[in-house]
């Protein structure tokens, strides 16, 4: 009597040894053998120019301008000129329209802080963001999966080399088109989250100063005073 199971029906054992019975965070973990995981997945997996403001920590750097401006269309000139001087480029530009203009800029990570100085003197700022968002963890589990998920897909193919019958064929075939799935689109999260680290992001809108005309000044002193009568200091 041939007890021989089919290849197909290894399938699930395989998942199980690989991910193990223990949490799924723990599971992804268990690739490493080295107690400082965080450092081994930024050494072995980012390329050479990642930029880490901090040793061992991948940060991504965001900034959001708005600005006061007599010109738009040349505030937005100059600012693309300075975001090429500093090795970076416009990823997104609107149209200067009833005197109002939105701007993305990616600027390389080392020059992040003098841009954000030239930028700041394009006219008057009426709100201003900075944020550092620490993606060190997301950056490392997602690598840590990645490892797990290349073992499955090789152990998978080596199975599928072994596979006679049509149906363990179909079923590998199956499993192991779904593992290479989550392998690019784990591959493009570490891709996009390396080139946010690389290159610091900014966003800015440009807004047409107003002149007043005779009746807004005699407005605006009106208000100015109604105002002081009920603060006198902030």
């Amino acid at each position: 009597m041939n007890t021989r199971l089919p290849i197909f029906c290894w399938i699930p054992a395989l998942l199980l040894a690989l991910t193990g019975c223990a949490s799924p965070k723990y599971a992804e973990r268990s690739a490493y053998s080295d107690p400082a995981p965080a450092s081994l997945a930024l050494t072995e997996l980012s390329t050479p120019s990642a930029s880490t403001p901090s040793q061992d920590r991948m940060l991504v750097r965001k900034a959001s301008l708005s600005f006061d401006v007599w010109n738009v269309s040349n505030s937005v000139a100059q600012a693309e000129s300075l975001a090429t001087q500093q090795g970076g480029y416009a990823e997104y530009k609107s149209d200067d329209r009833d005197g109002y203009a939105s701007l993305k800029l990616r600027i390389p990570v080392q020059a992040f802080t003098n841009a954000l100085l030239s930028l700041e003197s394009l006219g008057e700022i009426t709100s201003r963001y900075v944020e550092n968002e620490d993606v060190t963890e997301q950056y490392v589990d997602t690598a840590a999966r990645l490892k797990n998920k290349v073992v499955l897909r090789d152990r998978l193919r080596q199975l599928l080399d072994k596979a006679t019958a049509i149906k363990d064929i179909l079923a590998i075939e199956t499993e192991l088109n779904r593992v290479q799935s989550d392998i690019d689109s784990m591959e493009a999260v570490l891709q996009s989250l390396q080139s946010q680290a690389d290159y610091a992001t900014l966003n800015l809108t440009f807004h047409r100063k107003q002149i007043p005309g005779p009746l807004g000044y005699v407005f605006k002193g009106i208000w100015w005073t109604v105002s002081k009568l009920f603060v006198w200091r902030e």
